[in-house]
């Protein structure tokens, strides 16, 4: 084998350590929001598969992800194919996220300990950061280890599980692709809810996080790039 056939039979894109069933869906999604995937365009689980050097199963769970998010769209005889994302499907997620996340807060308030609050406060201040550098891809990481957190602290585990198999915290990316706002305020916006769960006040916990999220739903809606008109 040359050193030609060698360098096409790298992957592309290089995946780091974490789930590669996430990483995969993450990476696919980005492409659909920047548009370098269009509607209608077919998703290849083989092609993927060879470009990030990885097994079709990875791919074809994150597939099944972005289908129940409803950015992909799967037929018997075509497989995946990018799903068109309108203004209405943008409304309809944020309250169904902002009920969960609503309860979890509640509960989170009381149970959360100053160790915990530390770390939410840390994770505030990497968004900061990321965002004033521009790293779009960390801001967003941080986020959603942000609403994870409290998921978790408020131990509810059916709450839990259903936060994680609708892969709620996915619609960071949606809100960052579709909006006008500078990821500073997406960050900062973080705070409000930091505050009401330091009050160790479950009502106000839950009102902080329904606002911080169906808010979401009230700012400048952009088509996706995906959608966009040359």
């Amino acid at each position: 084998m040359n050193q030609t056939e060698t360098a096409e039979r790298q992957p592309t894109r290089v995946l780091g350590r974490r789930v590669l069933r996430d990483e995969v869906r993450d990476l696919i999604m980005e492409d659909i929001l920047s548009g370098k995937l269009q509607p209608g365009d077919r998703i290849v689980e083989t092609r993927i598969a060879k470009e990030l050097g990885t097994s079709q199963t990875p791919v074809r769970e994150a597939l099944r992800d972005l289908e129940l998010l409803g950015f992909v769209v799967t037929s018997a005889f075509r497989g995946a194919t990018v799903r068109r994302i309108s203004k209405e499907d943008w409304a309809e997620i944020y309250p169904i996220r902002a009920a969960l996340e609503g309860v979890a807060a509640s509960s989170a308030a009381t149970r959360l300990t100053n160790e915990d609050l530390a770390g939410l406060r840390n994770l505030i201040d990497t968004m900061r950061a990321a965002s004033l550098r521009g790293d779009k891809q960390t801001t967003i990481e941080a986020d959603i280890e942000f609403h994870s957190r409290i998921i978790s602290a408020s131990g509810n585990r059916l709450l839990k599980q259903f936060w994680q198999s609708l892969r709620l915290a996915t619609t960071t990316f949606l809100t960052v692709s579709v909006t006008h706002r500078p990821l500073e305020e997406l960050a900062e916006r973080h705070t409000v809810v930091l505050d009401a769960l330091a009050s160790r006040d479950g009502a106000a916990a839950e009102a902080a996080m329904r606002s911080h999220i169906l808010d979401l739903a009230a700012w400048p809606f952009s088509e996706p790039a995906s959608e966009r008109k040359p």
